[in-house]
């Protein structure tokens, strides 16, 4: 049938061979950093190496289990398990280390040894040839992410070899591209043991470069050539491509061009910048929401009721995933060419400033739906004086403040993002005020409540002349959501006076207002004795003493008031 003869293979074809993946430059610094580099401790990574190549053969069967006599090492046509790969990968890695012991005996050694410098240098050769036999594998049947690690490994095993043969320009060129490699997987991962197996293997690399390129200079020649530097305008766009009349793309940043070979990458660049034009809250609607004088009625009918959060949050992940993608082209394209790590820097540093602004717009238009639920709360009961919730809007606003610290660190940002800064303040402190006073510190909540509505009133204005699209996207959007805390805070800060004004008169919740309280009068009776008051008395009616008998009668009386 016709579904069969689809699904069967050709006549002379055996089955589809299986793509690998093997990721040799996180399985190899995992490796060092777990088992001795880290303290460079090359015995103890050897031995680990010996033991696990000895299971690896046991597991695979490509050796006899009991041998002892050397044995070829014979892998099948097709590979079609990473342990093969894994295994060329250990026997590259115990080459080296094995050579690196004996070349820390040399150096340790008195006497000059030819004969051990020769062996640690065969030793380190045959490293290279096994890595070589390890891209050759990869390049056959694996996918192209393992190409180009196996590539980057090979490269500094090259490097090695041709510093120990005082190539130092041969290998200044192999161990700088992987030194850039590190370095850029050093700040792109998460993982923590990972970054430091990174830093930690390129502060090695560091130093070999440092010594190549000192040789180099003291030779007389220079290590690499300075490229052209183009004077940045700060108005110009972050990134831009632009086709040129036949039909090439040219990249520019900051209006400086930037040379790039690959056509593809600047093709990708493009559709990801033009796919900010597939957002939900264009540029007409943030501009329209920037300007309105009626903000409340323009966010309820033109962003909330319009758009709910999960078609809002839709859109950026969207070009966000178009960013990541450029990033990890721009990646392999590091791992592939040696002569254009500055120009690919670069653009990567500008694709994620690019993806800093979008994710600090998206953050801030969930901050002003927050803001505007704070705004909207209802109360409870007419005679409750409770305040919202505002924890959902002071997490987004930490998030930006944390944005916008990532910004300012770029000194072209300092001046544009001031203002954005200084909003953000403020708005985080009407909203820890109103907080502070939902939880009974009035004292700190007024404070805060008092300082951010001296500083809400002041408007902000976009500057026009601020450049790039996606600048005065985020401008907008800071203008946008200091609308709507100046709205938060026109209704609430009356509420939060009368709040802090009840607190401190000590005002008693009843139907029958208690006047004395209000200015602290209280009675209390005073703990007094009888005796007390019969001397008070006397001293203010003394007994009239005018003959004899009412002398008498008033000194009895007076003593005789001491025992009753």
């Amino acid at each position: 049938m016709a579904s069969s003869d689809q699904s069967s293979p050709r006549d002379g074809e055996g089955p589809a061979p299986v793509i690998l993946t093997f990721p040799v430059l996180d399985y190899v610094n995992d490796t060092r950093f777990k088992h001795g580099i880290r303290s460079e401790e090359y015995g103890r990574y050897h031995g680990y190496c010996s033991k696990r190549l000895c299971n690896l053969r046991r597991q695979l069967r490509i050796s006899p289990i009991k041998s002892h006599k050397y044995v070829r090492e014979e892998f099948p046509e097709v590979i079609s398990d990473t342990r093969y790969l894994e295994i060329l990968a250990l026997t590259a890695e115990r080459c080296w280390s094995y050579g690196m012991v004996l070349k820390s005996q040399c150096e340790a050694s008195h006497t000059a040894s030819p004969e051990l410098r020769h062996r640690y240098i065969k030793r380190l050769e045959k490293a290279l040839k096994t890595a070589e036999r390890l891209e050759k594998a990869c390049q056959q049947f694996a996918e192209t992410n393992s190409i180009n690690n196996a590539r980057v490994y090979r490269s500094f095993m090259e490097g090695v070899v041709h510093l120990e043969h005082k190539q130092y320009n041969d290998a200044f060129g192999a161990l700088s591209l992987y030194a850039n490699v590190m370095e850029q997987r050093h700040r792109a991962n998460q993982d923590r043991l990972l970054v430091e197996s990174y830093a930690s293997q390129l502060n090695h690399v560091n130093a070999m470069v440092k010594l190549c390129s000192f040789h180099i200079r003291s030779g007389g020649a220079k290590s690499a050539q300075k490229s052209v530097v183009h004077e940045e305008d700060h108005n110009a766009e972050l990134i831009s491509v632009v086709p040129d009349s036949s039909g090439n793309l040219s990249l520019f940043c900051r209006g400086a061009p930037i040379h790039v070979e690959s056509q593809f990458l600047l093709q990708q660049i493009m559709e990801a910048i033009n796919s900010t034009d597939k957002l939900v809250i264009t540029d007409v609607l943030l501009t329209n929401l920037a300007t309105t004088p009626d903000t409340e009625n323009q966010l309820k009918t033109e962003l909330v009721d319009k758009y709910e959060v999960e078609t809002l949050l839709g859109s950026y992940e969207e070009i966000m995933t178009s960013i990541t993608e450029c990033t990890d082209t721009i990646h392999s394209e590091m791992m592939v060419s040696v002569d254009a790590q500055e120009p690919l820097r670069r653009i990567e540093g500008m694709l994620a400033i690019i993806k800093t602004l979008l994710e600090m717009e998206k953050c801030g238009f969930m901050c002003i739906l927050a803001l505007f639920g704070v705004y909207n709360y209802q109360k409870a009961s007419p005679g409750c004086r409770s305040l919202p919730d505002c924890g959902e809007p002071l997490r987004f606003v930490h998030i930006l403040k944390q944005q916008l610290e990532t910004l300012m660190a770029e000194p072209s940002f300092q001046h544009t993002f001031h203002i954005a800064q200084e909003a953000t303040r403020s708005i985080n402190a009407m909203l820890m005020g109103l907080h502070k006073l939902s939880t009974g510190e009035f004292n700190d909540g007024m404070a805060l409540i008092n300082w951010s509505n001296s500083r809400l009133h002041h408007g902000i204005q976009v500057d026009s002349h601020c450049g790039t699209r996606f600048i005065q996207r985020s401008m907008f959007c800071f203008q946008i959501l200091h609308k709507c805390a100046q709205l938060c805070i026109s209704k609430y800060y009356s509420r939060a006076v009368a709040i802090y004004g009840r607190h401190r008169l000590g005002h008693v919740y009843s139907d029958k207002p208690d006047l004395d309280s209000i200015f602290g009068l209280k009675k209390q009776m005073l703990p007094c004795k009888p005796i007390l008051f019969d001397l008070a008395q006397m001293y203010n009616d003394p007994p009239v003493v005018g003959h004899k008998s009412g002398l008498i009668g008033g000194v009895k009386n007076m003593l005789s008031s001491f025992w009753k």
